[in-house]
């Protein structure tokens, strides 16, 4: 392993160095990526600029839809011979994750969604890239969906610069999922410096009428633009100081002549905070990433000013005001950049529904966490829409333990027993079901608290995870979905006992991966049954960024027999997952779509669906091949990120501190009798705190209209 700590000036000699640039725009059967042939062109421009890297352009080659794996990697392959310095590869396009433990797949235009045998290993391209010959610095920048993977099997102290929390870190190492997928994997080795678009769990966003991706075109800015100020001014307020490595030099000015990886990647993930959009990670060998790299653009010689002249202020190179010529530069500067960054959010905020692509071909997501409290002075309640208002949330749950035994948390389903009564699940083992006291019918904010519970005793072996929750008429019985399995069980509610299942369609089981069964609920009668899934079937996958999903109807009687009747499909919003689904009859469902961001928090949606007239897909092999009128046709009545926010907190992140990790939702029996939303019913919510120190368990309460709107597709 080489020593870079005795290493002067720039860390790369551009003469001796190289860079492949690889990208797919053009796909077969993926969404197009029009961005992505501006971001090869912009990035090789920059790095062959003489006044940025300064790389020769013979020494940079441009790789854009290569048709074959050899096509991709033959290219690495010569330069890992002909440089002798420092090697950079760069790869934007659609990335997947494989649930099979083989981690992050680029991909080709020809690959299909699920294929692995079309896409290409992360492990090959670091493969390619050696350890015993020239160049000494491999710079690796991924532009792709979950690309923070391949940083995901090191420990948090090694990530440089605070790109990911040791707290985080924790907790992604504690998903089961996560374990699974990226047990034993060392993204650095071969690599002296790796830059990621996103987290691990994070899908990557290209934007409508934006020239480059999200990341690249950020990433781009800074190259053009440098970084005014010392180095590191304007990182993000989570991020540590950057201490000066050697062979940094200021100009007379106090600016960095140039710019390290560190400097480059806090000032890209500032603005990508600011703009609510994934942000970046890295991560280094031997600080590397300390070092300068590329030649800072905003650091320009000072206007020299005579010895004795002075300015009407009467100093030295001053204006009228007392500040330097330089300073006013400088701030000058500034001013533009918060300038156009506000403008750039103006923009975001009027096209969020303009998404045309995030950078997947499949997906997989867990949760990860900073105290925040809101200011007493803002309102706990409100309308967060024209159909939606809070009434209030409750946190009183949190921490609380039944009968000073058992810890009441894990809380994933919810099913009304009476107007101010719910049974809610637990999905940590053994599973259980508490009964709870909401403290309110929905006229007033919750005060839950739990009076009863109940331990499951499943039958069968295997795990069991219980993730869907409906009480059968008479209140004698509950049905639960469990992810594990994936089934659908039947347990009596005086002693738990498992009383039989419901057969579930060959193709939910055959082609379900480790994220399927997730809501379960019925109708006003008990007539039907519908069970959603939280995550594509293999063969069904993702089109632009939207889970293909499927809502399993069932036929039958309450406590008695349930058989398959119909399956819908249904397309769940970009980077979302179902969490939780309520039926409201004829055929209508109100639908929970969550998900988790690290750095971003939580989303939490409520759609509703209609189902009447969506195609029965129980035959269709994959839902790649349908047509968008063969879906259920949706609405949105509320993102609760617009709800108000008053008195709430939250352990990690949010866009809006009410927000929690909401997996169950139930619909009150009877319509608001009193208070400002009388006749709307009520509708409550239940986070699942991931048995974390670090999440919380809350209630909501909201109030809704449940009339069929125009549907929107």
């Amino acid at each position: 392993m080489t020593d870079f700590g005795d290493l002067p000036g720039p860390v790369f000699n551009p003469a001796e160095s190289a860079c492949v640039i690889i990208g797919v725009d053009s796909y077969t059967s993926l969404p197009q990526l029009p961005a992505v042939r501006n971001n090869l062109k912009a990035l090789r421009a920059a790095l062959t600029d003489r006044t940025i890297g300064g790389i020769p352009k013979r020494n940079c080659r441009v790789v854009l839809n290569p048709r074959t794996i050899t096509a991709a990697l033959r290219p690495v392959e010569q330069a890992v011979h002909s440089a002798k310095d420092t090697l950079i590869v760069y790869y934007a396009g659609h990335g997947f994750l494989d649930s099979k433990q083989e981690g992050l797949y680029l991909t080709l235009p020809g690959t299909e969604a699920g294929k692995l045998h079309s896409g290409i290993p992360y492990a090959w391209l670091r493969s390619v890239l050696g350890t015993r010959t020239p160049p000494r610095l491999r710079i690796v920048i991924l532009d792709c969906c979950y690309s923070g993977s391949v940083i995901k099997g090191m420990s948090a102290g090694s990530m440089g610069g605070g790109a990911m929390s040791t707290l985080a870190a924790t907790q992604q190492a504690s998903s089961r999922l996560g374990e699974a997928l990226f047990e034993g994997m060392d993204g650095m080795e071969g690599v002296s410096y790796l830059l990621t678009s996103t987290p691990w769990n994070v899908e990557a966003l290209a934007f409508e009428g934006e020239e480059y991706t999200a990341f690249t075109g950020e990433f781009l800015r800074v190259l053009r633009e440098g970084v005014p100020g010392p180095q590191g001014a304007g990182r993000a307020p989570d991020a540590t100081p950057a201490p000066s490595g050697p062979g940094e030099l200021p100009d007379a000015n106090g600016v960095d002549t140039h710019l390290t990886l560190e400097a480059i990647y806090r000032e890209v993930r500032r603005a990508l905070r600011a703009k609510n959009r994934p942000l970046p990670q890295q991560q280094s060998q031997n600080g590397i990433e300390k070092l300068p790299f590329v030649q800072n653009r905003a650091a320009r010689p000072v206007p020299q000013v005579p010895q004795g002249s002075r300015t009407a202020a009467g100093g030295p190179g001053t204006t009228g005001d007392g500040a330097t010529d330089r300073e006013r530069e400088l701030e000058r500067q500034r001013e533009r950049q918060r300038e156009q960054e506000a403008a750039e959010e103006r923009k975001r905020r009027t096209r969020r529904r303009g998404l045309i692509a995030t950078l997947c071909a499949a997906a997989v997501a867990v949760p990860s966490f900073v105290w925040w409290q809101s200011g007493d002075d803002e309102p706990s309640s409100g309308d967060c829409s024209a159909d939606v208002a809070l009434i209030g949330h409750s946190d009183a749950l949190d921490g609380v333990e039944y009968e000073a035994a058992v810890p009441v948390d894990g809380l994933s389903g919810l099913a009304m027993s009476g107007p101010s009564r719910a049974w809610a699940l637990a999905d940590n083992s053994p599973g259980r079901i508490f009964e709870l006291d909401l403290g309110t019918t929905g006229a007033s904010p919750p005060a839950a608290r739990a009076v009863d519970m109940r331990t499951l005793h499943p039958t069968g072996g295997g795990r069991f995870d219980g993730e869907g929750l409906v009480l059968e008429q008479g209140g004698r019985t509950v049905l639960v979905a469990s992810e594990a399995g994936p089934s659908i069980r039947r347990f009596r509610v005086s002693d738990g006992t498992e009383l039989g299942r419901i057969e579930l369609p060959p193709n939910l089981v055959k082609w379900a991966g480790p994220e399927n069964l997730e809501a379960l609920g019925a109708s006003p009668d008990g007539r039907y049954l519908y069970a959603g899934l939280e995550a594509p079937l293999f063969r069904d996958g993702k089109a632009r960024g939207r889970g293909l999903l499927r809502i399993q109807r069932f036929k039958g009687t309450p406590g008695g027999a349930y058989v398959p009747d119909k399956q819908y499909a249904y397309q769940s919003a970009a980077g979302l997952r179902v969490s939780e689904l309520v039926a409201l009859g004829d055929d209508r469902l109100l639908v929970l779509e969550t998900n988790h961001a690290e750095g971003q928090g939580n989303a939490v949606r409520i759609f509703g669906a209609d189902l009447s007239r969506a195609k029965d897909v129980s035959g269709v092999e994959s839902l790649q091949s349908e047509p968008v009128d063969a879906f259920a046709k949706k609405w949105e009545p509320v993102d609760l990120v617009r709800c108000p926010r008053g008195g709430s907190a939250t352990a990690q992140p949010q866009l809006n501190p009410l927000l929690e990790n909401a997996e169950g939702m139930a619909l009150g029996t009877a319509p608001l009798s009193s208070g400002p939303y009388k006749g709307r019913l009520p509708l409550f919510l239940v986070s699942d705190n991931n048995n974390s120190p670090h999440q919380i368990t809350r209630v909501y309460a909201l109030a809704v209209r449940v009339g069929r709107p125009a549907a929107a597709g």
